[in-house]
């Protein structure tokens, strides 16, 4: 793929550890210099977006500025509904997954990060997973409304379209990202700094 750049869309009440998962695996891309860069931009609907467990992320890019032709992959963390995971359904983002997708691009989402995919209507007759236990939300119930297989599997790949059941998956879900941006020889480079083990 040629675009590198990853668009990380934070809604408020996101989920800290999916967020800092992207931002952390792309970083490592520049911990040596002849491995392949891959750049993260954050964009929001807030310059500063507060996620649920006291992360404050700023936004390189407000929604309305958003390019998406200018990304090969969307990243989605999930959030808490309570806190203002809400604005993730909005138009602007539901055009942007489209407009991502639809360029060749990649969507990779975390937890309830694949519903606002849903409502977008890129889940209809593809499988993807979700997270199972929210408290006032049937999440699996949502995604099979928009003519979703629902599979209940930890990760989930369909179409460019990656998916995870929870913050324990966000890892896994970032290296797929990195491997369909870049390929598996070059993101087994990655994992050699980032998982070492005798």
């Amino acid at each position: 793929m040629k675009n590198k750049k990853v668009l990380l869309l934070l809604a408020r009440g996101f989920e800290d550890l999916e967020a800092a998962s992207i931002i952390d695996c792309c970083g490592w891309t520049y911990y040596r210099e002849h491995l392949q860069k891959v750049d993260v931009t954050v964009a929001g609907f807030l310059e500063k977006i507060p996620g649920r467990f006291g992360l404050e992320i700023r936004s390189d890019v407000l929604i309305d500025d958003v390019d998406p032709l200018e990304y090969g992959a969307l990243a989605i963390p999930g959030g808490f509904h309570s806190y203002g995971f809400e604005e993730a359904y909005d138009v602007k983002v539901l055009d942007l997954i489209t407009s991502v997708h639809s360029n060749g691009g990649i969507i990779a989402t975390m937890c309830v990060g694949i519903l606002p995919v849903a409502k977008a209507g890129l889940l209809a007759g593809r499988t993807a997973t979700t997270y199972p236990l929210s408290r006032n939300h049937d999440n699996p119930g949502y995604l099979q409304e928009h003519g979703c297989n629902y599979s209940g599997s930890s990760v989930e790949v369909d179409d460019r379209i990656i998916s995870c059941a929870g913050p324990s998956q966000s890892l896994h879900v970032s290296m797929i990202m990195l491997e369909m941006l870049l390929g598996t020889e070059e993101t087994d480079k990655i994992k050699k700094f980032m998982f070492f083990d005798k």
